[in-house]
Formats: C-alpha cells, structure tokens, sequence
C-alpha cells in the first residue's frame, strides 16, 4: 500500500474520533476529569504541559483517585489524569524529574515484553524492570500494563509493504506487525524485505492471518543476494520484488489461525502481563491502556477474566466510554496530549490554531499496515 493509501486510513480514523467538548473551547463538564496520554516527551514541552496546569489550578490525580472520582461521579475541583504509553526512555529520563519538580502524579502504562531487567545502553528505546521499580515505589508514578506484546497481527493475505531502508527508519518499532515463522513469533523490525500484510493491533483484531514463513525467508534471501541495502537504491526495486513474491506465492499460502488458538492468544496478553508484574515489581496490575484503540468485546472480556478492574482507550472510544454499563469492565477514553493546553485556563490555545497543526501533521504517517 503507498503513502496515500495510509493517508486515507489516517483521515478516516480522525473522522470517526470523538473528542470532549473542551477541546472546542467550550467549558468543561460538572465531572469531566479529562485524561492525556502521552508517548515520547521533550523537557520543554512537558515543562510547559505542567507549567499550564499549575499556573491555573490544575491538580494530577493518582489512578485510584481518578477512578474513585469517576465512579462517585463528583471531581475533586480542577483536575486531570495524565497518562503515560509504552515505558520510553524519556519518560525516565524526562517525564519523572518533572513530575518530581512540580509534584505531579502519572500514571505509566508499560508493555511486559519490551522490558528489560536492568538498564544496558544509553541509547535503549525502553526502560527496565529496575526503573520501572523506582517509578512505582517514587510516589509520583502509578506502573500499571499496557498489555504485553504490544502487537499488530496480520488479519489477511493482503501484501501492503516490504521492509526497505526507507519504511525501516520512517516506522516505530510497533509499527510492524508480528511475524509468524514456523510457529515462531517475532516482534520488532524486521529483516529487508520481509513482506508486511494487512494488519491490526491483536486486542482488537477478530482472527489473525498467519503467512507463510517460506516465502517470507525467500524474499529477505532474494534482497541479499541482490545486494542487500543496496538492492533498494535501484530503479523498480518495488516491481521487481513484487513480482518475486508473486511468483513465489504460487501455492504457497497461508492460513488463518484457528479461533482456540487465537482465543488462547488474547488472553496471554493479560496473563503474562500481570505474571511479569508480579515477578518484578510484586503486584499484578488492575487497568490496562489498549494500544492503538479499545479491544473486542472478547479481549475486554478475558481482560476481566485475568483481573484487569478497568481499561483505557483513545480518543476514537469515547463512545465506548459511553455504553460502559453494557462492558465487561468499565473503560475510560483519553485525548492526546497536544489538546491539554485547550483546557479552560490563561494562555489557553485557540482549537483553530490546534485544528490548523493536527492537520498539517496529517502527512506524518504513522501506520504503516493498519
């Protein structure tokens, strides 16, 4: 799929997004606590989010305080939930020392399987176990899951992408999806030219499509032996590929995993996450921040079943928020934290300035599958 294909599904994801009303500059609800999620942080712009919230009055609620308030429906003055996805470096590096300065609270959502025991590069993309600990015992910072292969699966056969240079450094890590080679899972970036499908993140997916790991092995051999890196400074490079895998393909396909097995997957994402938990850090984790967007109604459901007590999504799940009583555990949404700024307060951003920049960001393609 080319560029204007991930354009489309990026547009159309901020179609179907629903935000608070006070991102529009309207005045926030009687019990509206909104909640921010954040990824990687700068200290400048954190300092500047904190600096906002505390020059107006702004108080960051622990977890529990949050969800206490939300179930009583009564907001303790003005106040919000800041969030925390994947356990980045920065986040120990940059977000804490701040949290620490301003004495504000966090909660970090950190997924199991991208942990390591301890610290081991300065350029590591994730913290460790041993931060995450002083994280939690820090009094700043609530640790709590976000599920634990942090995965896309491939939902069809559909070739959208070969791993080249240019989609290696353009995509995040998570961006690609997981692959199965002979019955063996990998994460991460993968191998020049491994073929990418069709994909969506597992929590949320309804089957997961599982390639053929032959052709997959075919095709980074192909690249190599046309001279690896080089291979994909040559004119036609996609053509040439494409019609390798074409021909490779020839009945050679693969299949959907059978719904046991991937029932059996989904409800590993909540096992292992919590029984990492309880291995490093002590305790098992109650909430759960969904990567990408809310899950199936089957992965909300063995999320309960694992003892999840409460799930967050994105922005696009508001409307689950609303249906909550029909859920099997209750969800709550979160807005990016660009829009924090938007709160009603001195030096609030105007929503036209903040439309003008999320629309001009729209050529930044994220998603290189799903």
């Amino acid at each position: 799929m080319n560029d204007l294909g991930r354009l489309v599904r990026t547009v159309s994801r901020v179609a179907r997004t629903h935000y608070p009303a006070f991102v529009f500059g309207l005045p926030l609800g009687r019990d509206e606590i909104p909640v921010f999620t954040y990824h990687d942080v700068t200290a400048e712009e954190f300092a500047q989010d904190l600096d906002f919230l505390y020059a107006n009055g702004y108080r960051t609620l622990s977890l529990d305080e949050y969800l206490r308030a939300r179930e009583r429906g009564k907001r303790p003055g003005r106040s919000v939930l800041l969030t925390f996805d994947d356990a980045r470096k920065s986040f120990w590096t940059v977000a804490l020392p701040l949290l620490e300065t301003f004495g504000a609270r966090a909660v970090l959502f950190a997924p199991t399987w991208w942990m390591r025991a301890s610290a081991r590069r300065p350029d590591d993309l994730f913290m460790s176990w041993d931060e995450l600990k002083a994280c939690a015992a820090s009094g700043s910072v609530d640790v709590q899951s976000h599920a634990h292969r942090h995965a896309l699966v491939a939902i069809s056969p559909h070739l959208v992408a070969f791993a080249s240079p240019d989609t290696l450094a353009r995509f995040d890590i998570y961006d690609w999806p997981m692959r199965s080679i002979d019955g063996r899972d990998e994460l991460g970036r993968p191998a020049l030219g491994t073929p990418v499908y069709m994909a969506a993140p597992l929590l949320s997916a309804e089957r997961r499509y599982l390639e053929c790991g032959d052709l997959t092995r075919e095709c980074v051999a192909f690249v190599e032996r046309c001279g690896g890196e080089e291979f994909f400074s040559r004119p036609g490079w996609q053509r040439h590929l494409h019609e390798f895998h074409r021909r490779c393909s020839r009945g050679r396909t693969g299949s959907y995993m059978r719904p046991e097995h991937f029932r059996l997957l989904l409800a590993s994402e909540f096992e292992l996450s919590r029984a990492e938990f309880r291995r490093h850090l002590g305790y098992e984790p109650h909430c759960i921040a969904y990567p990408w967007m809310l899950g199936s109604s089957l992965s909300l459901e063995l999320a309960r079943a694992s003892g999840f007590k409460a799930a967050f999504g994105v922005a696009l799940d508001y409307g689950a928020e609303r249906r909550r009583a029909a859920l099997p555990i209750p969800v709550f949404a979160r807005v990016k934290c660009d829009w924090l700024r938007c709160l009603p307060g001195e030096r609030r951003a105007g929503v036209l300035g903040m439309v003008g920049r999320k629309l001009f960001g729209l050529n930044k393609l994220h998603n290189l599958a799903h």
